[in-house]
């Protein structure tokens, strides 16, 4: 729970009683009580002024779910929805695995293996000219 909507030293001591005034009058009547819970410690008001507020918590969660939106519409639709080879897919899976260490300082020795990828890709089934075209839309960069 938030410490703003806690109860505080002040709130308490405006409409709470305090548990030894409440023990000594009760002692003072000839009874004795035990509440059997500790003492309360109260957190020194100051430490709230960097605390998290419930609106600032919603707005930060409406924030983020605003994030997640945009990000999702820059996605294609219907990735792997209908094909479980979906060439579009499949490029953008080989784009982010053969392609994660690429360095255009150090091309040839990061860059994509392009005879791997299409040999990959007719090995799953694909004919030679589809897996060239998917390579071709896996590739980052303009090889010339």
């Amino acid at each position: 729970m938030n410490k703003k909507f806690d109860i505080t030293e002040e709130t308490y001591m405006g409409y709470g009683f305090k548990r030894q005034e409440l023990t000594d009058f009760f002692h003072s009547k000839g009874k004795h009580v035990d509440f059997g819970v500790p003492p309360m410690s109260f957190e020194d008001s100051s430490d709230l002024d960097g605390a998290l507020t419930l609106n600032d918590a919603l707005a930060e969660v409406e924030s983020l779910k605003s994030r997640v939106r945009d990000l999702e519409a820059l996605l294609p639709i219907l990735l792997g929805e209908y094909r479980n080879d979906d060439p579009l897919l499949l490029a953008i899976q080989i784009r982010n695995k053969d392609w994660l260490d690429y360095d255009p300082d150090n091309d040839r020795a990061t860059r994509g293996n392009q005879a791997a990828i299409i040999h990959d890709l007719e090995k799953r089934g694909f004919p030679k000219r589809q897996a060239e075209a998917i390579e071709l839309v896996a590739c980052p960069i303009r090889r010339g």
